[in-house]
């Protein structure tokens, strides 16, 4: 992998080209400050080195700790445009500036990034880089525009998937332990010594892997109940159709006076929630067939809940989901409750942090992101709440963060660039 720092000879050369230019003085090449220590002083990259930049003279300059870190990875152009483009929507006085030029190594790098072009050491570069910062890379990294990583393909071209990735890059993970032969001793030790197997008994905590591991080793199997079957010789509790979700109903109103939507869970013995939708249409509808008292309004699930629910399924790991239609196949709660408690699918993954990957394309591009944001702050409201932002017609916290490494990034900048603007428009 090429190297990211300077040499000791690169920055002697570029501390004395800087002193020549400036009269014996060293300035940060974007905004003039003066620094008068080593320390002061950040040697980048012009054309970023994350984007296949090389660390050679003619791609070297200094900057100060504060441009360094506004600049972070974009190309000094995009940069000091940005810098410009913000401080004279703020009511500066912008000077013409000439941008640094470096036509034919910028060319040579943008033909090294380009997607038709990059090579597996400019993507080891790039790659490595991240990891070294995060210490971990996952699928969805690769969906975040902000991470600027290269194009999820280049995995399965140069590695053939994101396992064989890791394992490269010495990232230990557990899940590649599991095998089909490690994967049935474990389900068979636990069912010996447990008596039964649920699904929410497959976690980590006991040993055990998650359904979609076994699913992914076990591919002739649909869903947890063949597995049971196949692997265990098990039948799931119930396969349950209307007469035996109400003879259950019956003895559990029988033992507990009532049944409330939170009741529905197979530990209870009774049916999920997304069975009496599919048999009953209604929770009420079922409550009637059984004899109970109907819900009330603090009967029904909450969004504590289903949060409940959701650390079950999840286990721990990262809240990544290929489709909707795939998690709520898996997922214990019906797809009708979480749209009655959150409104609509794509704020419920909002609020709750869970990233779909094969989801429609978004709606907005970023600049439609920026305008969208730009005219709420110009409108003088306040940030909104996450799961407030596609009632406001604004974009889910999913979109924002395509563009943006923490959702509320623009509406603060927006706020600051408005807040100038209409200060220097008052004197």
């Amino acid at each position: 992998m090429a190297l990211r720092d300077f040499s000791d000879t690169i920055k002697f050369e570029v501390v004395k080209n800087n002193l020549e230019k400036n009269n014996g003085n060293i300035q940060c090449e974007t905004c003039g400050k003066k620094l008068v220590s080593i320390s002061e002083c950040h040697f980048d990259h012009i054309f970023p080195f994350a984007k296949g930049g090389k660390s050679i003279l003619s791609n070297c300059q200094i900057l100060c700790s504060d441009c360094n870190l506004k600049k972070n990875d974009k190309l000094i152009d995009d940069f000091m445009l940005e810098e410009k483009a913000r401080r004279f929507l703020a009511g500066e006085k912008v000077a013409a500036e000439d941008l640094p030029q470096m036509e034919d190594e910028k060319q040579n790098n943008e033909k090294a990034t380009d997607k038709k072009t990059l090579t597996k050491e400019e993507f080891d570069a790039i790659v490595g880089i991240f990891i070294e910062r995060k210490g971990d890379i996952k699928k969805v990294d690769f969906t975040r525009e902000y991470n600027n990583l290269p194009s999820i393909h280049y995995v399965k071209l140069f590695y053939g998937g994101l396992n064989e990735l890791k394992k490269a890059f010495g990232i230990v993970d557990m899940s590649l332990n599991w095998d089909r032969e490690s994967i049935s001793k474990a389900l068979v030790d636990y069912v010996e010594v447990h008596g039964d197997l649920l699904q929410e008994d497959l976690k980590k905590s006991n040993n055990l892997p998650s359904l979609p591991c076994i699913l992914k080793y076990y591919p002739e199997y649909a869903n947890f109940s063949e597995m049971k079957e196949g692997i265990l010789n098990l039948q799931c509790r119930t396969q349950w159709d209307r007469e035996k979700a109400i003879s259950a109903g019956k003895e559990f109103v029988r033992k507990n006076g009532k049944i409330t939507e939170k009741d529905l869970k197979a530990k209870n013995g009774l049916p999920t929630t997304k069975v009496v939708y599919r048999l009953f249409g209604t929770i009420n509808d079922y409550q009637k067939e059984v004899g109970s008292v109907l819900t009330q309004k603090n009967d029904l699930i909450s969004k504590d809940d289903i949060r409940e629910e959701l650390d079950l399924f999840f286990e721990g790991k990262e809240r990544v989901i290929e489709s909707k239609n795939d998690f709520f196949k898996e997922f214990s709660i019906s797809q009708s409750t979480i749209y009655k408690r959150y409104g609509d699918f794509t704020i419920f993954c909002a609020e709750e942090n869970i990233t779909v990957l094969n989801a429609k394309k978004a709606r907005y591009t970023k600049r439609e992101v920026d305008d969208a944001i730009s005219a709420w702050v110009r409108e003088g409201n306040p940030i909104p709440k996450s799961h407030e932002l596609t009632k406001n017609g604004l974009p889910s916290m999913a979109v924002i963060m395509k563009y943006y490494e923490n959702w509320k990034e623009p509406f603060i900048l927006y706020a600051k660039i408005h807040e100038e603007a209409n200060r220097n428009t008052s004197k």
